[in-house]
């Protein structure tokens, strides 16, 4: 039986991608006209409209979404039959990948450039957002992000949680004076983190030698949603900042010296896993497995570096 769309496929799941026809030309190394058309062909010989398309707004329908997703598991499928039977060593195409931006402008950057140097063939795009993405309908392959509860359809592997502790500039508790106990948290001032999904100012904190706890809801006027933010605030005197020491990871050695950890008889507890996230698929492209491979084993060494 002859599948007339076969041959579509690429360009259909370049536009979807690129959501643009200027996009997917460039992207195909083909005129915007040429793409158009055959947009065209394929929509009419499935007799639906894939895509809503005016001169300002380029979106998918609800068609057009549902046939990109089997299209895209299509290709690679495909992909992965042809890997599997020509070459075992081909790693070549592109990733594309999500991360939470907090936590990846801080510490993916740097092993994302290693991973290009140690496999150069490979094109990688990274979105760098704190909004939630359906990864399957928005084209990407991988995701990191900090989530309780990894959304269904999706393989997820634990890395790490957040642990974060009370950080302030050695200025600034020089000029409020030191405190003793996490009840006195509320005399100072707070850079807190939020967006548009939650803000982190309920913490719990136990004592680890009389196992004492006690919660604490902190209050600020100074809210921000990059991690980096807050690091740069903090340094600057603004108040307190509840972070991780992830975030602390690129400040010199000079700087982190002023760098002062309130109460540290006390500790929080971990909030906010963070999960390396992709579709499941039953054929995962091998420059897929090896991303994740790469960065499990990156993100891993970090945490163990942290314990000890």
């Amino acid at each position: 039986m002859e599948i007339k769309w076969l041959h579509y496929i690429p360009i259909y799941i370049a536009l979807c991608e690129e959501k643009s026809i200027a996009g997917a030309a460039k992207k195909l190394n083909c005129s915007n006209a040429h793409v158009s058309r055959q947009l065209r062909q394929l929509e009419d010989i499935l007799s639906v409209q894939l895509i809503q398309r005016t001169t300002r707004q380029f979106n998918l329908t609800y068609d057009g979404v549902e046939f990109y997703k089997q299209v895209k598991y299509l290709l690679e499928s495909a992909e992965a039959i042809n890997e599997k039977l020509c070459s075992t060593e081909n790693v070549a195409g592109k990733l594309r990948v999500a991360a939470s931006a907090s936590f990846g402008a801080m510490l993916l950057t740097e092993p994302l450039a290693e991973f290009y140097r140690t496999y150069p063939e490979i094109e990688i795009e990274v979105i760098f957002t704190e909004s939630p993405l359906d990864l399957i309908e928005s084209g990407f392959d991988v995701a990191f992000y900090l989530t309780d509860s990894p959304p269904e359809g999706y393989v997820g592997h634990y890395l790490r949680s957040l642990h974060c502790k009370p950080f302030a500039h050695k200025s600034y508790i020089k000029e409020q004076g030191e405190i003793a106990h996490p009840s006195e948290l509320g005399k100072l001032s707070h850079i807190l983190y939020r967006n548009t999904e939650f803000a982190l100012d309920n913490w719990k904190f136990l004592n680890k030698k009389s196992k004492e706890d006690v919660h604490i809801k902190l209050h600020g006027t100074f809210s921000v949603n990059l991690v980096a933010s807050m690091v740069d605030a903090m340094l600057s005197g603004c108040g307190v900042a509840m972070l991780d020491e992830f975030a602390l990871s690129k400040l010199s050695l000079a700087t982190r010296k002023e760098v002062v950890q309130l109460v540290p008889n006390w500790k929080t507890s971990p909030i906010l896993p963070l999960y390396i996230l992709y579709p499941k698929r039953q054929h995962l492209p091998k420059r897929t497995k090896l991303f994740v491979e790469f960065f499990r084993n990156h993100l891993n060494g970090i945490q163990s570096k942290q314990l000890k």
